[in-house]
């Protein structure tokens, strides 16, 4: 018997394994007999006359389509994080030449997925859908192109998404032409069209349409996140994964978005009451518009609640979304989540006064995070000091406040609870604590913002993550299958309002009862 974890469930035998999808046929190539189709349309064009509007359907095509060559990538000021020059190397294990990102071009229709399955047959696997990070604004989903070893060994179908970003995604301009009134989610409604497309052809290449994951981390947990709280999504994914994203869904207005929009009109000289003439912007002209008017916000264009797609939540609190309440969720984030994009330094060597400058300078502070004054942060250092059992020093210690003060790494606890509380599907709850060698230094060591999506994924650059990745790879493996995550050599309890058990991911992995509840108090000023 095949036992689960073990490189052993890859069964294509064909050099150019063939599957036959609803809008014609595609041809893809067989590595270590795991099939990989790059490049299969789920989509329309979205240029032109199509451009801001909600996707349509691949056209169909006869023959059979050549999926060995990646497709494009969204329109975007960046591009695949595997291919990228500081987090490259770490993000395809040393192997940049099994994503393609090398010839990768970037075009606005760009509505296409990639597959790898164990096998094109009738098997029916579990199937999880990656949503890329990079915010709302850059990356692809190529990344699962190196994730053969975790399809090979778990017997997942794997599908990775391109879907349009930026102010092609998110630009609202329903404010000034009704037939745009779905604008400032198109980005969102091309994941939704992805995922239809996954309910009607995914049992062609071997993956069960009724268990469906949907996983992202960064902008990509954000995506999941919203689509959790979306009716057009409800009934696509049976199960979800949010890392290190957990944002407030559905907090951007529609008059917020339209004063951004009018901006961007105003900037290209198109009047607002005509505004069709932005079909024949060049892409790359408003693409620049809009990154200078964004300046550093990187959350200027988002999903906007526009009360067809996505409900305004003017509260600034966490809820569990009532569309999902049977999905059941897992969650989490990392200790050291900024580490990967600022270096603070320690004014006057008072870490106290340091603290306080930096949360008040923080665009995406969770709301109910505020260190007033330096004996507020006095106690929240001392806290942390308490909680930290590696002796870190003072930087990284700031570092590790900062985060946990933030959404990406203070979000996961308050979106994991709003779901226990909400009853229905169980929640799981984790903690990455495991130090990973930050890309770029010789040997700072600390848990940074997304190091451990590609160990999930069973990417591994670095020889001592080896053990790690296999214990992650193997639990989120479960949860795809299952819905838990537990496995006989790692059980992992639900996390309940009541007992609130979180796994720690570290050199040794554990449960632990609310470990973050000190310093959570500490920087609410309780």
């Amino acid at each position: 018997m095949k036992q689960y974890g073990m490189p052993v469930f890859g069964t294509v035998q064909e050099a150019n394994p063939a599957a036959q999808t609803t809008h014609g046929a595609v041809r893809g190539e067989n590595r270590q007999g795991i099939a990989i189709f790059r490049g299969i349309p789920y989509g329309g064009a979205c240029e032109g006359a199509g451009r801001f509007l909600p996707p349509v359907p691949a056209e169909d095509w006869s023959g059979v389509r050549d999926c060995t060559r990646n497709g494009y990538c969204a329109v975007q000021n960046g591009g695949s994080i595997s291919g990228s020059e500081g987090l490259g190397a770490y993000f395809s294990g040393g192997r940049p030449e099994l994503f393609g990102v090398a010839e990768e071009k970037q075009g606005e229709n760009c509505l296409v997925l990639n597959v790898l399955t164990p096998g094109v047959d009738d098997r029916r696997r579990p199937v999880v859908v990656y949503i890329h990070g990079g915010g709302f604004a850059t990356g692809s989903g190529t990344l699962v192109l190196g994730a053969d070893r975790w399809a090979r060994e778990e017997d997942l179908v794997i599908v990775g998404v391109n879907h349009r970003l930026n102010v092609f995604g998110y630009l609202y301009l329903g404010a000034f032409d009704e037939s745009y009134a779905q604008s400032g989610m198109a980005g969102m409604l091309d994941l939704v069209l992805a995922l239809e497309w996954v309910r009607d052809n995914i049992a062609a290449f071997g993956g069960d349409p009724d268990r469906v994951t949907i996983m992202g981390e960064s902008g990509g947990g954000m995506k999941v996140s919203t689509l959790l709280a979306m009716d057009k999504a409800a009934g696509l994914f049976h199960r979800a994964i949010v890392e290190s994203g957990s944002d407030i869904v559905g907090r951007k207005s529609t008059q917020e978005a339209a004063a951004f929009a009018e901006k961007v009109l105003e900037r290209l000289s198109i009047p607002t009451d005509n505004i069709r003439g932005l079909a024949e912007v060049p892409a790359e002209q408003l693409l620049a518009v809009a990154a200078e008017l964004s300046e550093t916000n990187l959350m200027q264009l988002a999903p906007v609640a526009d009360t067809v797609n996505l409900a305004y939540h003017a509260a600034p609190c966490y809820y569990a979304p009532v569309q999902s309440a049977q999905v059941p969720l897992l969650v989490g984030a990392s200790e050291d989540e900024l580490a990967v994009f600022v270096a603070p330094v320690i004014e006057n060597g008072s870490l106290e006064d340091t603290l306080v400058r930096c949360i008040r300078g923080m665009d995406e502070r969770l709301p109910f995070v505020s260190v007033a004054d330096a004996g507020q942060a006095k106690r929240v250092v001392e806290a942390f000091k308490r909680a930290d059992r590696k002796g870190v020093s003072q930087e990284h210690l700031l570092l590790r406040m900062l985060s946990t003060a933030g959404i990406l790494g203070g979000g996961a606890y308050y979106q994991a609870l709003a779901k226990a509380e909400q009853g229905g599907a169980p929640v799981y709850h984790y903690v990455v604590a495991y130090d990973s060698i930050l890309p770029g230094t010789a040997d700072k060591r600390c848990a940074w913002h997304t190091a451990d999506l590609p160990l999930q994924m069973r990417i591994v650059l670095n020889p001592e993550s080896e053990r790690l990745s296999r214990i992650m790879a193997h639990a989120w493996a479960a949860f795809i299958r299952t819905g838990d995550p537990s496995a006989e050599e790692l059980p992992w309890p639900a996390f309940t309002a009541a007992e609130k058990q979180v796994m720690v991911f570290d050199e040794s992995c554990r449960v632990e009862t609310d470990p973050w509840k000190e310093l959570r108090e500490a920087l609410e000023g309780k």
